[in-house]
C-alpha cells in the first residue's frame, strides 16, 4: 500500500513538472550580425537562464554557452550548406517547406530544422515536413493569428531594445540601424519593459513557448540581457494584456520640477 502511495505521488510529481516545463517561455538569443567588439553575449545569456543561442554563418563556436548546456544553432540565411558543427539550424528568409529537404541533406546531423514562415498557409506544410514554423519579425496583430493557427511546434522571431524610459529604447536603435529597420514593422518588444511584458503576455496567451530575441549591437547588451531575462511564465502569470499600467515614479526629491 505504501509503495503504491509513492509511486502515485511520482506520477503526480512528474505530471506537475511536465506541465510546468509546457507553460515555460525558451528564450533564444541571435547574436549580432556585426557585433564589433561587444561583451561576451553568449555567456551573458547563459548565465542569465536563457535557453537558446542562434549564430551566424562564420561566427566561432561559443564554448562557454555550450557547456552551459545552452541549444545552439545556426541562422542560414542564404543557400543551404554544410556546416561545421552538428547543430539545429534556422533558414530564415524567403524559404518554402520545399526548401526544408535540401537544407536537411546539407546538414545530415542536424538535430532540429527551423524555418521562417509568414502565412497561415505555409505553417501546415512547415509543420507537415518535421520543421519549427517561426515567425517574424512582424506586428503583434499578426503574429497572434500566425501563433493561433499553429497545431505544430512554433517560435516568434522579434526585435528587442527595452528602456526605462521609451526615448532610451529608440536611442539605443539609432546606435543599430539593421536593428532599427526590423523594429520599423515589428516594435512590439521596444518600449519600456512593461510595454515587452505586455506584449510577451498577449502572444503567450496565443501559445507563445518559444521567444527568439535579436538585441542591438550595442555596449548595454548585457542591461538588455537582464531586463528580457524578466520574461519568464511566473512574471507573465500575473499580466494580464492591456491591463492597467502600473504608476510612473515620482520624481527624485532633489529635482525642483519645470518652472
Amino acid at each position: 500500500m505504501q509503495d503504491r502511495l509513492v509511486q502515485d505521488r511520482l506520477v503526480q510529481d512528474r505530471l506537475v513538472m511536465d506541465s510546468a516545463t509546457a507553460r515555460r517561455l525558451q528564450l533564444g538569443l541571435l547574436l549580432p550580425r556585426h557585433g564589433g567588439v561587444l561583451p561576451p553575449v553568449s555567456l551573458l545569456a547563459a548565465r542569465a537562464g536563457w535557453q537558446s543561442l542562434w549564430l551566424p554563418l562564420g561566427a566561432a563556436w561559443p564554448q562557454q554557452a555550450a557547456a552551459a548546456g545552452m541549444r545552439i544553432g545556426w541562422v542560414v540565411e542564404e543557400a543551404p550548406r554544410v556546416l561545421d558543427q552538428a547543430a539545429d539550424a534556422w533558414l530564415r528568409g524567403a524559404a518554402a517547406a520545399e526548401a526544408i529537404a535540401g537544407l536537411q541533406s546539407g546538414v545530415p546531423e542536424a538535430r532540429e530544422i527551423s524555418v521562417d514562415v509568414s502565412d497561415a498557409a505555409g505553417v501546415a506544410a512547415i509543420h507537415a515536413a518535421g520543421a519549427v514554423a517561426v515567425f517574424g519579425p512582424a506586428s503583434v496583430d499578426v503574429l497572434i493569428d500566425l501563433l493561433r493557427s499553429s497545431e505544430g511546434r512554433s517560435a516568434v522571431c522579434l526585435p528587442a531594445s527595452p528602456g526605462r524610459t521609451v526615448a532610451e529604447s529608440h536611442a539605443r536603435l539609432a546606435a543599430d540601424p539593421g536593428l532599427g529597420a526590423e523594429a520599423e514593422i515589428a516594435p512590439g518588444l521596444v518600449g519600456t519593459l512593461e510595454d515587452c511584458q505586455q506584449t510577451v503576455a498577449a502572444l503567450y496567451a496565443a501559445g507563445l513557448r518559444e521567444l527568439r530575441l535579436r538585441l542591438p549591437a550595442t555596449q548595454d547588451i548585457p542591461d538588455v540581457i537582464a531586463q528580457m531575462s524578466t520574461l519568464r511564465a511566473e512574471v507573465l502569470s500575473g499580466i494580464e494584456a492591456g491591463s492597467p499600467r502600473s504608476p510612473a515614479p515620482d520624481a527624485p526629491a532633489s529635482w525642483g520640477g519645470r518652472p
